[in-house]
Parts: structure tokens; C-alpha cells; sequence
């Protein structure tokens, strides 16, 4: 019989919501820009290029933050085990908050000329560099607050906060192409989601005052075993199976995420041909779904272990993925909606993956291993995804969902090896 699983006390749950809800507001800062790519790419490029050359060089640049993760993870994650994970991860709020604000109030092309495009680009690379210490954060301060059975359902919830800021991104979108015309949009109008942003930071800073050190990291303070070489040093030489593992693992995550959450309302605009405010509000509601998986993702993780949960999951994913775009994107209308929400759900019971990083890393490390294993798995995969898709979506209409196949072929192989102890084997030197 199986023993079951140990309570969660008041202060745990209290803990789980204000660091969920901090990481949420940060990736809403974060995830805001993709959900306006049609419309920065007409304010920072020159109006004379071809509509999908400007879209596919805005895609470059939502990448660039993507790919300034795993840089901000490594730095972050350093002195996450050096000097406390609250510290570290509570100052990236505030860098992310000082980017946010300036793109807000960024000049376009028209003013700038070239130096528009740059300028976003480098303020996206500030933004990548702060998400990559906050997320990885979240998911280590989360996990070391609650019991070791109970680190699923911990990376669930903060899954949960993080695709809730992402759902909070479509909404303001939605919002916006709803009330403003898309004179005013392109105008001034976009700005605004940028503006909240940085509030909404202002208010994440404000929040992490109420919480607490982690009892992992004082009592590794307490008993003097903090990492006295450096942790990233250690974490590549002693841990490389379990950061190829990870990254891999996090690659079946994060393709899927990117394809239908982040790109959804954009592939539904140009693939199926549905107003941008209608395709938003789909996309709200296919991201509302994937938010409720999350916690059933959590307690299938803390279940089933973290591998026959990454097999059974992206089983189940694969198998609402396939749907989607070989059955309901051909009907159109409300089971084109229902294929897409169900889909989405299906990425949501992958967001758990984290808690296999968690586990695989000793805590002198866990902030320095989970950084690097997290940010190049979502960084540079999610950083690439849309750009890939993007550039092969003219030729090859199919892409999508050809791509996902991979993944999920990917992540059952995965999934099955991790549940047969790969990750419990020696680390060849």
C-alpha cells in the first residue's frame, strides 16, 4: 500500500501562492512580447519589407531573451547558492521591472530607425538574463520548502503562477486589440501591457518581503556546507547526466509550450485566418486550460515518479497535440476551439518537469543545477522554437504539429529510461 502523501501546513500553502504569484507577474513581463509580435513588427521595422520578414525577425528578437537565459541562470544560480535563494532570485524581480519599463517607452523605427530593433533586442537580452534566475529560483525556493514527497506538487503550483502570468499576457492582449483599433494599437496602445508590467513588478518586490529562507539553505548555513568550490563548476563536472537529462526533458516541455501557447494566437491568425482578437481569447482559454493541468501535472509527478509521469504525460500530450491538428483544425469553429484548449491541457500536464531537476541535484548546488538544466532547455529551445516554426511555416504548412511529433516520441523514450534508473547511474568522468 501506498503511504500517503505528508500534509502541507498553512504557512507551506501560504509560501506555495506568494512565490507562484511573484513568478507569474515576472513572466508576464517576460511573455507580454510575443503576443504582439504582428504589432512590433510594424513599429520597429521599416514599413517597405515583406510582412513575414518582419514578423520573423520580431520572433528573433522575443529569442534573444530566450537565449540570455542560460546566462542569467549560471550568474543567478551562483549566488542563489552562495548567499540564499531568497536574496537572489527577489533582486531579478527588479532588473526585469527596470527592462520592462524601458520598452514600454521605447521609440519605434520611425524615431530611431535601426537603432529601434537594437535597442528592443538589448532590452530583451536584460529581460532573459532576469527571468533566467527567477524561474529556476521559484522552483528550488518552492521545493525546498515543503516535504521531499511532496516536491511535485510544489513544482505544479509554481507551474500553475508562471502559465497564469502567461495567461494574464493573452488577456491584456485580448483587452487591448479589443477596445483599441489598430490604428491606435500601433500607435500608442501596445505600450500599455509594458506599463502594467513594470507595476506588476513593483508589486512582486513587494510581495517577496513577506516570505522566508528556504530551511534547505539556512541549514546548509547552519552545519557550514555550502559549495566551497565554485557550484557550476561542480554541477557540470559531477551532474552532466542529469543536465543533459533535464534539458532534454524540458525540451518536450518547452516545444510544446512554445508551438501552442506562446505561438498559438499568432498560428491561429495566420494558419486558420481568425481575427487577432478572436484568436487571443482562444488562446486565453487554451492557456486557462493548460493552468488547471498544471496541478494534476504536480501530483502525477509526486505519483508516479518523475520518470513514468514525463512518459505518461507526453503520451497523453501527443495524443491532444495530434487531435488538434489532424482533426479539429480541419472543422473549424467551436471544435477547432475545444481541439486547441484540449491540446493546451495536454502541454499543461508536462509542467511538473522541473521537479526531476530538483531531484537530481544536491542542495550546495540545487540553485546553480536547476539554472543551467532549466535555462538551456527553455532558453535556447523555446528561444528557437518560434523562429524555426516560423521559418519553415510557408514552405511546409505541416511543421507544427511534425515537430511535436518528435518531441513526444522524444520524451516517452525519455521518460521510460529515467523510470528504468538512468539517472541513478554513475556520471562517467
Amino acid at each position: 500500500m501506498t503511504a500517503p502523501a505528508s500534509p502541507l501546513t498553512r504557512k507551506h500553502w501560504l509560501t506555495l501562492g506568494l512565490t507562484a504569484l511573484g513568478g507569474g507577474l515576472e513572466l508576464y513581463d517576460f511573455m507580454v512580447f510575443v503576443f504582439f509580435v504582428p504589432v512590433l513588427s510594424r513599429v520597429f521595422f521599416p514599413p517597405d519589407i515583406p510582412h513575414w520578414l518582419a514578423q520573423l525577425q520580431t520572433f528573433t528578437i522575443f529569442a534573444v531573451g530566450f537565449l540570455a537565459r542560460p546566462v542569467g541562470g549560471v550568474v543567478f544560480g551562483h549566488f542563489g547558492d552562495r548567499i540564499g535563494r531568497k536574496r537572489t532570485f527577489t533582486f531579478s524581480v527588479l532588473l526585469m521591472a527596470a527592462a520592462t519599463l524601458a520598452m514600454a517607452c521605447l521609440p519605434g523605427y520611425a524615431v530611431l530607425g535601426f537603432w529601434a530593433p537594437l535597442l528592443l533586442a538589448l532590452l530583451r537580452l536584460i529581460q532573459g538574463g532576469a527571468v533566467g534566475g527567477e524561474v529556476a529560483g521559484s522552483y528550488v525556493f518552492a521545493s525546498e520548502h515543503v516535504p521531499a514527497d511532496r516536491r511535485g506538487l510544489a513544482c505544479g503550483i509554481m507551474a500553475m503562477g508562471m502559465t497564469s502570468g502567461t495567461l494574464l499576457g493573452v488577456f491584456v492582449a485580448t483587452l487591448v486589440h479589443t477596445f483599441a483599433s489598430d490604428a491606435q494599437v500601433v500607435a500608442f496602445a501596445w505600450r500599455l501591457p509594458f506599463l502594467l508590467g513594470s507595476g506588476l513588478g513593483l508589486l512582486t518586490l513587494f510581495l517577496r518581503r513577506w516570505l522566508e529562507e528556504t530551511p534547505v539553505f539556512r541549514d546548509l548555513q547552519r552545519r557550514r556546507a555550502l559549495a566551497v568550490q565554485l557550484p557550476l563548476k561542480l554541477v557540470v563536472s559531477s551532474y552532466r547526466r542529469a543536465l543533459l537529462v533535464s534539458a532534454l526533458a524540458l525540451w518536450v516541455l518547452v516545444g510544446h509550450f512554445a508551438v501552442l501557447v506562446l505561438m498559438g494566437p499568432t498560428l491561429l491568425q495566420s494558419q486558420f485566418h481568425i481575427p487577432p482578437a478572436q484568436a487571443l481569447s482562444i488562446g486565453s482559454l487554451g492557456t486557462f486550460c493548460a493552468a488547471l493541468a498544471c496541478m494534476v501535472s504536480g501530483l502525477m509527478f509526486d505519483r508516479l515518479g518523475p520518470g513514468r509521469a514525463l512518459a505518461v504525460g507526453t503520451l497523453a500530450a501527443g495524443l491532444t497535440v495530434q487531435f488538434f491538428f489532424g482533426v479539429a483544425a480541419g472543422q473549424g469553429g467551436p471544435i477547432l476551439v475545444a481541439g486547441y484548449c484540449l491540446a493546451a491541457a495536454g502541454t499543461g500536464l508536462l509542467t511538473a518537469v522541473p521537479v526531476l531537476m530538483v531531484r537530481s541535484f544536491p542542495p550546495a548546488v540545487a540553485y546553480s543545477g536547476v539554472s543551467l538544466a532549466y535555462n538551456l532547455g527553455f532558453g535556447v529551445i523555446a528561444g528557437l522554437t518560434p523562429i524555426f516554426i516560423a521559418a519553415l511555416l510557408p514552405s511546409v504548412p505541416q511543421i507544427p504539429s511534425l515537430y511535436l511529433f518528435a518531441l513526444e516520441v522524444l520524451g516517452i523514450a525519455l521518460g521510460l529510461k529515467v523510470a528504468g534508473g538512468l539517472l541513478n547511474r554513475p556520471t562517467a568522468q
